[in-house]
């Protein structure tokens, strides 16, 4: 700056004017591209944080799905499970079968619901930053239908068939056992429930006692057709994030 000065001075003492307006057009226009320089380099440092965290946040996103797909398929086997378990105590019913300790545990399991676990860590650190982060405007929406959408479907379908499941139906069934036992020597984590029935050989006609089965088959049949759904959606989701993030690795 101070060999810039000198030079001005001299022109100036030396009755240039001209050549120092000049220069000073100059000068002033060196002045505009340092601090278009410095601004294009200051946004390219800001987008290449910028971009660098939204593939940080879209791999935990990827991530948390990943499980999330193996923990409601888990979910899909339970319930199914549970459908064979009911349709197994009907069949025992209907055969004019003996009670036998298997048929007990069956018994203790009518009333099974599994509790979704699904990890949203991704999707809060991404709701803290901002959506805009997310450059893809498909990929964003995918994001937040799923999280904001999808996933409040499932939550309430869980909460709507444990209501179901304990208000209502736990309610009725218990009038048909005299007793209820716990037996922790396969899982003492997780003991088997063991109904006794106050009457086996009524429950095998009882109409009542068949609509509570059929019942408790439907809330099994409803979790499923909500998890089915999620899981396509998480599918999608997920398949739209990685194709993304290895477009953006090559």
């Amino acid at each position: 700056m101070k060999f810039l000065r000198k030079i001005r001075e001299k022109l100036l003492s030396e009755n240039k004017f001209t050549k120092y307006l000049i220069y000073a057009v100059g000068e002033i226009f060196l002045v505009v591209i340092g601090i278009l320089i410095a601004l294009g380099i200051n946004n390219w440092k800001e987008n290449w944080k910028d971009s660098a965290m939204e593939i940080n946040i879209l791999k935990e996103i990827s991530e948390n799905l990943g499980n999330d797909l193996l923990s409601l398929e888990n979910d899909v086997r339970l319930n199914k499970m549970s459908i064979k378990n009911i349709q197994a105590i009907e069949e025992s019913l209907d055969s004019n079968q003996q009670l036998t300790d298997t048929l007990l545990m069956r018994f203790g399991r009518i009333t099974f619901n599994p509790t979704y676990t699904l990890k949203s860590s991704g999707y809060k650190h991404l709701s803290s930053i901002g959506f805009q982060i997310i450059k893809v405007d498909s990929i964003r929406q995918s994001i937040t239908n799923l999280y904001e959408t999808q996933y409040s479907f499932l939550k309430e379908r869980e909460e709507t068939a444990e209501k179901l499941t304990y208000e209502y139906l736990n309610t009725q069934l218990q009038g048909y056992f005299k007793e209820i036992k716990f037996d922790s020597s396969r899982n003492k984590l997780s003991p088997t429930r063991i109904y006794h029935p106050k009457n086996f050989e009524t429950l095998k006609s009882d109409d009542d006692f068949q609509r509570l089965l059929d019942y408790s088959k439907e809330i099994k049949y409803g979790n499923l057709y909500e998890l089915n759904i999620a899981l396509e959606e998480i599918t999608l989701t997920k398949r739209m994030i990685d194709k993304y993030l290895e477009n953006r690795s090559n």
